[in-house]
């Protein structure tokens, strides 16, 4: 066939109508709207409010520190964000850089962005095709669309005759021969195109903690804005004057928000992160560890996520059962294969072939250079028309081929009966095993051989083998009340033998459901489906979606693990997809929130583990810092509504606030985690941050705290004046939080979060020394120093306080995730 491929001025203007070879890349967030989306939070959006009111009344020192607060929150958001997008952008891209292209009459090396319809592409064994072609020439080509399609085994491909044989797509590897391909499509056109188009259109889950503290910031939002309102119209109707009453507003909105607790949850999240990379996890976006906790489904594809994706002999079935026979079939193997595997292991060509020469090599180490020492005379390439392959060596003829082919041609030579090896093939066949004969010939039949008089050895059954850690990563799984669902493209007799032995389903009969069956059903029957059936075969990208659709229907949140092109739409549409970073595709990686930088799904469990811990301590946190806000809140707001004396100023709220957020609250961001969490259920997906029985808590909490600082105060005012009374309640208030912190963390772990504990504790009690005695401070804030006497209060003060939490705050775990 003449190729004629296309010269440089005809490149040149299809390269202005086409463009380049490439998938259209999403647009990056520039840095300053990232940063500007740190600032989407009620809560945030009302401190600046009160920032800027502060400043229009000449409260320049209130709004500066508000203004400072805010800052430092946000930024600890933004910059943790990006280092992750950073770790992702880092990963390399699995289309081929260059191409061998026919311009000009002659082939040259070209980067294959420049690809254009019309091109003629050489390609190679282990080559990354670049572009859609239709194939002109192919040379025992075989290629491996596990990456598109999810099949794991490569497919013969031929010349196009208007069937899908005769088309290469992008991002396929050649597995073995070679051939020459025209290009049809480029970039989006592409088969990979479509599907990122597919993705495009998929909206994308969201993380269930920042629907809950969504939602907990709106709430406290509302609750703030009324009672400000209701202050300051309380302080006005008494007489105050209008600033008064902006300022008790102020006072209230300062007191009440937790403007801490959006910088814990980022430093919990990007902590999370840290641990996750150190176990070869990379984390897109900051939440989707956390939402691995709360996942009640995870979908996975097979090949090459559950599976090692490369062919195994798993039996080996010989005519006669002596050293003899084994020997010949081993030789046999060996001699007609076109694979090769170098000294340090590495295997080049067709993965089945690959497995039958580490199988010999592995029976009989003698075996290592067998091949070089008997060198092929001549060869006969496997076809469909004749679907076995021969070589011809100086003692025999090796041949291996499709079971039913090679059967025919060895009739008369066999000893059992053609209906016993049927039976055999049948029963691999039914396991789910790809197999394949075993035969040889004399070399004076070379001439003759499609005539027969061939000798059967045996057959070979071959299967993709599960990842050593999957099984105990799947029962993992199940002991946290997690439903696993296998996803995949391979036959469903393939997907139902992966199935019994990762231990995804129960030995016996295994209910698989194909791409036909899940089409012709009706929603209802789909739903019913979805939650029954735990093995999806011969599925397409469109199946996928579908199937995260229905079990978010159902509930459920769900996460979808994935390597291929064909994954990336339900990638996207799940609360979390997790991508494969080694043998992952571009689109798969960035459709996801999270990858597994080495493929390994055992890491999947670790994340889960990994999320509820996070969530357990986000959890702690805010249990631990809204009371305390709250009864700031409360103290200013009885205090205006009795025109009583504030017991705590603003700017003094301020103090405390920072302190709280720098040092205590940051405790149980480090704290290690419950072993028991992964023997609850996961949570509901209803369930808020903080459920009903916690507010309870909560309230309890606030009340006593109340009352112990109206309590410290009166104290104070009895025996010295208000600047003295206010310095014991601030550090009586600071004491009872300490106090506090230490029931809710409740007995050692011997890890990172203990010395926290310390440190954090020691750091408190400085800044309260400084705050209290440092003239500068007192000048700031309206201190004073203590005495012993006073010391002696705030003791006892904290002691009251640790009972009380005790009763109240300890433990939390009974009253959230257990089912």
């Amino acid at each position: 066939m003449e190729k004629r491929g296309l010269s440089t001025e005809e490149a040149v203007l299809l390269q202005q109508q086409f463009g380049l070879n490439q998938l259209p890349a999403p647009s990056p967030t520039p840095w300053w709207r990232r940063l500007l989306q740190q600032f989407n939070n009620s809560l945030i959006f009302i401190l600046s409010i009160a920032a800027i009111f502060s400043a229009a009344l000449g409260h320049w020192v209130d709004s500066g520190i508000i203004v400072a607060v805010i800052l430092i929150n946000t930024m600890l958001g933004f910059i943790q964000e990006n280092r992750a997008e950073q770790a992702v952008a880092a990963l390399q891209s699995y289309l081929m850089e260059y191409s061998l292209v026919l311009r000009d009459g002659h082939w040259q090396k070209l980067p294959s962005a420049n690809l254009l319809p019309g091109d003629w592409v050489r390609i190679e064994n282990g080559e990354r095709i670049a572009a859609d072609l239709h194939i002109r020439e192919a040379h025992q080509l075989q290629v491996d669309e596990s990456l598109l399609t999810g099949e794991s085994v490569p497919v013969d491909k031929q010349p196009i005759n208007d069937n899908e044989l005769g088309v290469l797509h992008a991002g396929t590897m050649v597995s073995r021969g070679s051939g020459v391909g025209e290009v049809f499509a480029i970039g989006g056109a592409t088969s990979i195109g479509h599907i990122q188009k597919l993705l495009a259109q998929t909206k994308a889950g969201k993380s269930p903690l920042l629907i809950g503290i969504n939602q907990l910031s709106r709430w406290l939002g509302l609750g703030v804005f009324l009672l400000a309102i209701i202050a300051s119209l309380i302080a006005w109707t008494h007489g105050d004057s209008l600033e008064f009453a902006i300022l008790a507003a102020i006072s209230l909105a300062v007191a009440i928000i937790p403007e801490g607790l959006p910088a814990v949850i980022s430093i919990s999240l990007a902590l999370g992160v840290q641990r996750m990379a150190q176990r070869g996890s990379i984390i897109r976006q900051l939440p989707a560890v956390e939402t691995l906790g709360a996942v009640t489904v995870i979908c996975t594809d097979k090949t090459g996520t559950l599976t090692e994706n490369r062919m195994a002999v798993e039996d080996l079935r010989l005519t006669q059962n002596d050293p003899e026979s084994l020997h010949r079939a081993l030789e046999n193997m060996l001699l007609c294969n076109d694979a090769e595997i170098s000294d340090d292991g590495q295997g080049s060509g067709d993965p089945l072939e690959q497995a039958l020469i580490r199988y010999a090599h592995g029976e009989d180490g003698a075996l290592i250079h067998y091949q070089k020492r008997n060198p092929r005379l001549d060869t006969r390439p496997f076809d469909h028309e004749s679907p076995y392959m021969a070589t011809l060596h100086a003692d025999r003829i090796a041949i291996k081929g499709a079971p039913e082919f090679v059967l025919q041609h060895c009739f008369q030579e066999l000893d059992q009966t053609v209906g016993f090896w049927e039976g055999v093939i049948s029963e691999m066949a039914n396991l789910g095993l790809r197999t394949i004969a075993l035969a040889e010939a004399d070399i004076s039949r070379w001439s003759s051989l499609d005539q027969g008089g061939w000798r059967w050895l045996g057959v070979v059954a071959l299967l993709d083998p599960p990842r050593q850690a999957v099984p105990a990563a799947i029962a993992a799984c199940r002991g946290a009340g997690i439903r696993v669902i296998m996803v995949t493209g391979d036959h469903p007799r393939t997907a139902a033998t992966i199935a019994r032995q990762i231990g995804l389903v129960d030995a016996g009969s295994v209910r698989v459901v194909d791409h036909g069956q899940w089409l012709a059903a009706s929603p209802a029957e789909r739903q019913q489906l979805a939650r029954e059936v735990n093995v999806f075969a011969r599925v397409q990208p469109t199946d996928k979606l579908e199937l995260v659709k229905t079990l978010q229907d159902e509930g459920e949140i769900v996460a979808m693990t994935g390597d291929g092109v064909n994954d990336a739409p339900a990638l996207r549409r799940a609360q979390i997809g997790v991508a494969m970073g080694l043998s992952g595709s571009t689109v798969a990686r960035e459709a996801a929130a999270m990858i597994l930088a080495d493929d390994d799904f055992a890491h999947i469990a670790c994340a889960v583990a990994e999320g509820r811990h996070i969530y357990n301590n986000i959890q702690h946190t805010a249990l631990f810092m809204l009371p305390t806000n709250f009864a700031q809140g409360m103290v200013i707001f009885l205090a205006v509504i009795f025109r009583m004396i504030l017991p705590i100023t603003p700017l003094q709220i301020l103090w405390i606030n920072t302190v709280t957020a720098i040092t205590l609250a940051l405790v149980f961001a480090f704290m290690g985690a419950d072993k028991a969490l992964m023997q609850q259920l996961p949570r509901p997906i209803a369930q808020p941050l903080l459920p009903g029985t916690l507010w309870i808590r909560i309230t309890l909490m606030t009340l006593f705290l109340v009352m112990m600082v109206f309590a410290i105060f009166k104290t104070g005012i009895a025996f010295y004046d208000v600047v003295h009374a206010r310095t014991l309640a601030v550090n009586g208030l600071m004491a009872m939080e300490g106090a506090v912190l230490l029931a809710m963390y409740g007995s050692w772990r011997n890890d990172r979060g203990d010395w926290i504990l310390i440190i954090s504790l020691v750091v408190m009690i400085l800044l309260q020394a400084l705050f209290s005695q440092l003239p500068f401070l007192q000048l700031v804030f309206q201190t004073t120093s203590l005495s012993l006497n006073d010391i002696g209060i705030i003791f006892l003060t904290a002691l009251l306080a640790w009972l009380a939490a005790r009763l109240i705050m300890h433990p939390l775990q009974t009253f959230t995730l257990k089912s």
